[in-house]
């Protein structure tokens, strides 16, 4: 018998076994599955002082998530329509007409040629939310005056106010000089705008390019204190979008964050809270951590990250620089725990990203940051729940039940005889309520609640034509020492508090125009003004401590508060 060899590269084809033959019947009839691909990743970047927790990069169904909630977003917080930003650019081209000239005019009064004094003007310039693009219709506009050395601070607050004051569209007009940041507010044509104002101590060269006012830290060299921060509004606004991966996500994301804080009332720096600009500081952060993020993952990951921060250490999107070495500018306070002792008081500290850095939550106090922190932690938890489908974007931003979450209340009614003097005494009496809020954090077995809104009275006082009311809630906790029949006073927090409001420098100006009531009330007893109490049931007979009487203050006019109305048993 003869046999063949197979020819090189050729296979020999066999009979398979019965046991082989089964298996090869088994896996015909299976689909082979496809190697699993990991989430796909953007080249590696750095942005801020640490590198990125994730470069992964959003899939379809982030994507779609991110349409939905800008749909969403929409139609409760609406940006601005082209016709309203139209409107603003208008109103910022006459403003700055109006500034230039008169900067013109303070030139020649100080002896200088026309020609002299218009030469190398800045002149006007946007920050705040206007400057980022984060902007909707009834918010304002943050610009900065820069005005060359012939034009002093005291001709802001006096001659431009003048000037402002004469302009047909100009309805409201309020200088404000003495704030830790000096400021004017006004209206016009229906815009509301705060202008602020910062010096320069030399004339600007004629090359000097507006493009470079935000980096060129020469111009800061021997300017004074409160120029300086003002400066900084515009020159932080700036850097922001310099630092960010992607502005557009940027500003989505911080669109739901403005609106997430304003509907749930912690979107105030002045009562404790946070202002504009720290709210664009933190989601930058998230921005810098997740560059490739879209904005529905970015608002996930801001919740998560500043509900796990460890506020023992600032939030800061780029280090912080000293200048020690540098003529003119050795003399700025820079943000610095290890030598300032001040800085080591601040309980959540966000640090600007320009020299000299400040911290932007100096206003923060314990109460606030227990409501801040407790806010992360619901925003985390809903928008966990958004993002498995069981609720909508809007359940994140929903209003926070102010006047149905306390049983209690501390009210104040700030009121005037003319605009005039309640836009002053309004103002002065916002910058001081958290100073009444650090009083009350002492009073044993009370938990308080500011709310940073003020509610319009709405003609209900005829003889104070001009007025608005706030609120503090407050609540009476076993945790914190409370107990039945326990005796709250709260008169030493409301005298310090009034204290503070007699030092008021224009009282004397306008003796006998304004007023401010301090009363303790119930919910029962909130005012027809406020909207939100509409419908609320008296607390029933047998609340628990919570709910038990509390000791309160007597009206007042800048007096301290009578003996027999600001003291009860509880």
């Amino acid at each position: 018998m003869s046999t063949t060899t197979p020819a090189a590269g050729t296979m020999v084809a066999s009979t398979p076994s019965p046991v082989a033959a089964a298996l090869d019947r088994q896996l015909s009839t299976q689909t082979l599955a496809a190697p699993k691909v990991g989430p796909k990743e953007g080249p590696p970047v750095k942005f801020g002082i640490t590198d990125p927790i994730s470069l992964q990069e959003p899939t379809e169904a982030d994507l779609e998530l991110t349409e939905k909630m800008l749909r969403e977003l929409q139609e409760i917080f609406p940006s601005e329509s082209p016709k309203g930003m139209l409107q603003r650019e208008a109103v910022l081209e006459e403003l700055e007409r109006m500034v230039s000239e008169w900067m013109v005019e303070a030139g020649v009064e100080s002896g200088l040629s026309k020609e002299e004094a218009g030469r190398g003007l800045l002149s006007l310039f946007t920050l705040g939310s206007y400057r980022l693009g984060v902007v909707h219709p009834g918010s304002d506009i943050d610009a900065l005056c820069i005005g060359p050395p012939h034009v002093t601070r005291e001709a802001f607050f006096t001659s431009l106010v003048a000037k402002l004051e004469k302009h047909k569209q100009v309805s409201e007009c309020v200088p404000i000089p003495d704030a830790y940041t000096p400021i004017i507010k006004l209206k016009m044509d229906s815009v509301y705008i705060d202008l602020l104002f910062a010096r320069l101590v030399v004339p600007l060269a004629e090359d000097f390019k507006p493009e470079d006012l935000y980096s060129d830290e020469e111009l800061l060299k021997n300017m004074d204190d409160k120029s300086v921060r003002c400066m900084n509004g515009y020159r932080v606004a700036e850097l922001i979008l310099q630092l960010v991966p992607d502005a557009e996500a940027f500003r989505k994301t911080l669109r739901f964050v403005k609106c997430w804080a304003r509907r749930r009332g912690i979107y105030s720096n002045v009562s404790g809270f946070f202002g504009g600009i720290t709210w664009a500081l933190l989601v930058a952060r998230v921005c810098q951590l997740y560059p490739y993020y879209s904005p529905s993952q970015l608002v996930n990951r801001f919740f998560r990250v500043y509900d796990q921060w460890n506020w023992s250490k600032p939030v800061l999107l780029t280090s912080i620089e000293e200048k020690d070495g540098v003529a003119g500018l050795t003399g700025f306070k820079v943000w610095n725990p290890k030598t300032n002792q001040g800085d080591r008081l601040h309980i959540m500290p966000v640090i600007t990203p320009a020299f000299p850095a400040m911290n932007s939550t100096h206003n923060v106090t314990e109460t606030t940051k227990r409501i801040l922190l407790d806010e992360f932690r619901r925003g985390y938890e809903v928008v966990k729940t958004v993002e498995s489908t069981q609720r909508e974007w809007n359940d994140v931003h929903a209003a926070f039940p102010f006047f149905q979450s306390f049983g209690h209340f501390i009210w104040l009614e700030i009121l005037a005889k003319t605009d005039e003097v309640f836009g002053k005494f309004s103002g002065w009496i916002e910058s001081k309520v958290r100073i009444l809020t650090k009083q009350l954090e002492g009073v044993p077995g009370m938990v308080i609640h500011p709310n940073p809104q003020q509610y319009f009275l709405n003609g209900s006082d005829p003889e104070w034509p001009s007025g608005c009311a706030m609120f503090i809630g407050m609540t009476f906790c076993r945790d914190q020492g409370a107990f039945p029949g326990m005796t709250i006073d709260l008169r030493p927090a409301i005298s310090q508090f009034l204290d503070v409001i007699n030092q008021w420098f224009e009282k004397d100006t306008f003796i006998n125009m304004f007023l401010l009531r301090a009363k303790r009330i119930k919910q029962s007893e909130l005012p027809s003004y406020v909207e939100e109490a509409k419908g609320l049931k008296r607390p029933s007979a047998d609340s628990s401590v919570a709910d038990s009487e509390a000791a309160g203050a007597g009206e007042t006019a800048l007096k301290k508060p009578r003996t027999n109305s600001s003291s009860a048993a509880a």
